[in-house]
């Protein structure tokens, strides 16, 4: 059954850009990047059991590196991603051995001011990120193996395989021994530690996950919105990212997805009402946390089981009329 529900969703996905116009593409193609930022907050929410407020900084860092590469130095995407994604895993694992041994508010504190100080930095370097100004005019990646991306549906597929070879991997991640051994620190530091799990090392592992899978984000937006600019990874973007975890359902790698198109679709269904949309919006939130502090996965688990029981009581109310003839 779940084979046949993935087969039927992979074959809509592919089918989608075609029956759609430009502008819902470009909608759908935004929420495939949310969701890769959101599935890299998820694995560090949901698995390594931080709240990371400097994980838009990641997303930057990444971002702007290919970017530079590019434009400054005429570097293909392709040799430009892996440098910018090696430079953004070494710097999450810098920072996860100096921040990691920090417990509760401290290790928060401490990423909030290293996505401030990156976003600073980026500001007040004009030489090299041209300043506030942003990077502007970015190209989609050159063509490989004879596929362009040069168009709003070509880059969709783009996204889209992106996406769907993140969830694989992660889905793969989660299964194997350093999935358990985050899953055993996530919830007992100290008795991992006593039967002799890595605490320091596997949280690292994880941070660096995080921050790679957040860097395949940010090699996307550059592309996808041909513009970078400081503004747009302030400490917003990553809250973006954790209340989209949070909503879709923390500890799982659908929930993300889900909060990525609820966050996305939302606010676009409720552009009537441009002055309230923002108040609408608090009040939706507000009310998915209150109804399902599960996530959306785990509203619809309750609505499976009200089905089931619905669907069960005449049976076994026959089945008792039964025994009583």
């Amino acid at each position: 059954m779940r084979e046949l529900a993935i087969a039927v969703l992979a074959a809509v996905m592919i089918a989608a850009p075609f029956m759609l116009g430009d502008y819902q593409t470009y909608l759908l193609t935004l929420t495939l990047i949310w969701a890769i930022l959101a599935l890299s907050m998820g694995l560090v929410l949901g698995f390594v059991g931080q709240i990371n407020l400097g994980q838009a900084a990641f997303v930057a860092i990444c971002a702007y590196t290919c970017a530079i590469l590019r434009q400054r130095y005429g570097v293909d995407f392709w040799l430009a991603a892996p440098v910018a994604l090696a430079a953004v895993v070494s710097i999450a694992a810098l920072v996860g051995l100096l921040t990691l041994r920090l417990k509760g508010p401290f290790f928060i504190l401490v990423m909030l001011a290293f996505a401030e100080i990156t976003r600073l930095v980026i500001a007040n370097w004009q030489d090299v990120t041209n300043g506030p100004l942003g990077l502007k005019g970015i190209m989609p990646p050159e063509p490989i193996l004879g596929l362009s991306f040069d168009t709003k549906r070509s880059f969709y597929f783009l996204a889209l395989v992106v996406l769907a070879v993140c969830l694989l991997a992660l889905w793969r991640l989660i299964r194997s021994r350093t999935g358990r051994m985050l899953v055993a620190v996530r919830e007992d530091e100290l008795l991992s530690e006593f039967i002799g799990i890595p605490v320091m090392r596997n949280k690292v592992i994880g941070l660096c996950i995080g921050a790679f899978v957040a860097g395949l984000g940010g090699l996307l937006l550059g592309p996808f919105l041909t513009i970078l600019a400081p503004s747009q990874f302030t400490l917003f973007a990553s809250v973006d990212m954790i209340v989209m975890a949070v909503v879709g359902g923390v500890g799982t790698l659908v929930g993300p997805v889900l909060g990525a198109i609820f966050l996305v679709y939302v606010p676009e269904f409720l552009s009537f009402t441009s002055h309230y949309r923002p108040a609408m919006m608090g009040a939706l939130l507000i009310i998915v946390t209150l109804v399902a502090p599960r996530g959306l996965l785990g509203l619809a688990d309750v609505a499976r089981g009200l089905l089931a029981r619905g669907f069960g009581k005449p049976r076994r109310e026959s089945g008792e009329r039964g025994r009583a003839g």
